[in-house]
């Protein structure tokens, strides 16, 4: 069973039930973009991951990914961009523009599409670095600097209201910068807040964030146009680190296996980069265009759970900083339960035992049983966990029962005695 969790992001590739259900066999989490698309085709990809998930018998996380302040291109055709020419800022379409115009300084370098056209800023004119090609609506960056946005714009407001009502279970917040981004929008959703580190600002509050959103993901393309590039991988590091530390889930995401948006084989620097996203200890790996708009979505996701199997072998458990005798009971548990090759079977209400337990990486499953149905899609972010409905009190009497419906003939079961003790301090394997 692969234990890293698949991000998949829905678009016009997955609008049929026969390519979503393939690609979901695979996946756990679906992502929506909302800086694409409308509310209609939203509702209309929703219905059908439900239909889906019925079908597949498994949870499958509906995660909203917000627009946030950004400047993207507003050009209805694909712009031909020649290197060595002068452009006026206009040619692009940007908006809003003014955030855009108010932060150029001569010598500034600006990225479009995550650096795939790159223009200086000289003399008031965008002087082209290289060849290439704008297509509608891609993301426009000054390297180093953020926009003078709100972190929530109005838009995202707009959004907000129809994502708290339209079934998500998750939200990703772009471009945090401070800890009080991610308030803000806690205090307008009841949603779990993945936090996107995706600006140089974001690092410098990089603790307080993870420690007050719900999980991060790793936006390695803003990102990699706000920093130095050689700097990102060692970033990366540290944001999956601190969210294990800070038990939240950590989501590497952004040009995985991006050739195979055009092309059935990937880049082989792309499958060792997925490989080291799972080896770093990351809980999640993300798509995004290679499922959304590709011509191979299930050829690569297809390929991304075996380099994700792969990696797995090569995972050593991580045993981290001691924080509590939680942190002991869980050890001790996934020791048993490498001992005797059995998964583990988790009751819980509000989900910190799997917490602990995933944040180790133990080489058999997590079975996440819990009567507190919002909590099943969330925990099926974290590494290894497997969550299921459940009404599993009293454990002791349900044993056999609990089994009978995980289909295992054996289990290491950690849970609180007396029942609803939400003290984890008994370990059983039966």
């Amino acid at each position: 069973m692969r234990k890293t969790k698949i991000v998949a992001t829905v678009g016009p590739s997955l609008d049929d039930f026969e390519t979503m259900k393939q690609v979901f066999t695979y996946a756990n989490v679906a992502r929506f973009n909302f800086s694409h698309g409308t509310n209609e085709e939203r509702e209309t990809r929703i219905k059908l991951l439900r239909e889906v998930e019925q079908e597949l018998k498994k949870p499958i996380t509906l995660l909203a990914d917000t627009k946030g302040p950004e400047v993207r291109t507003h050009n209805k055709e694909p712009l031909t961009i020649e290197k060595g020419k002068e452009y006026d800022i206009e040619y692009l379409e940007p908006q809003p523009m003014d955030a855009l115009v108010s932060v150029l300084e001569d010598g500034d370098l600006v990225l479009v599409d995550d650096g795939k056209v790159i223009f200086k800023f000289l003399n008031g004119k965008l002087k082209a670095l290289n060849h290439g090609t704008i297509k509608p609506k891609k993301s426009i960056i000054v390297r180093g600097k953020d926009y003078p946005l709100p972190s929530i714009t109005e838009n995202d407001k707009k959004d907000l209201e129809f994502i708290n009502k339209a079934g998500f279970d998750v939200i990703a917040q772009s471009f945090v910068r401070t800890p009080d981004d991610v308030r803000e929008l806690k205090s307008l959703t009841q949603l779990p807040v993945i936090a996107k580190i995706e600006t140089a600002t974001a690092l410098f509050h990089l603790p307080q964030i993870v420690s007050i959103s719900d999980g991060v993901m790793v936006a390695r393309g803003d990102l990699a146009l706000s920093i130095p590039e050689e700097e990102v991988p060692q970033v990366q590091k540290k944001i999956i680190y601190l969210a294990k530390y800070h038990l939240k889930p950590s989501i590497v995401a952004t040009q995985m296996l991006s050739s195979m948006v055009e092309s059935p084989f990937p880049k082989r620097s792309e499958i060792i980069d997925v490989y080291n996203a799972a080896i770093n200890g990351t809980d999640a790996v993300m798509l995004s265009e290679e499922t959304a708009i590709g011509k191979y979505p299930i050829e690569t996701v297809s390929l991304m759970h075996r380099i994700l199997l792969k990696a797995e072998e090569d995972i050593d458990p991580i045993f981290g900083e001691k924080q509590d005798f939680k942190d002991t009971i869980s050890k001790s548990a996934i020791e048993i339960s490498n001992e005797f090759n059995a998964p583990i079977v988790a009751p819980t209400m509000f989900g910190t035992t799997p917490k602990k337990l995933s944040r180790l990486h133990p080489k058999n499953p997590i079975y996440v049983i819990t009567p507190n149905k919002p909590l099943i899609k969330y925990i099926n972010l974290f590494y290894a966990t497997y969550p299921k409905y459940c009404k599993y009190e009293p454990v002791f009497q349900k044993f056999e029962e609990i089994k009978k419906k995980l289909s295992i003939e054996k289990g290491v079961f950690v849970f609180g005695y007396p029942p609803n003790n939400k003290n984890t301090n008994t370990i059983i394997y039966i």
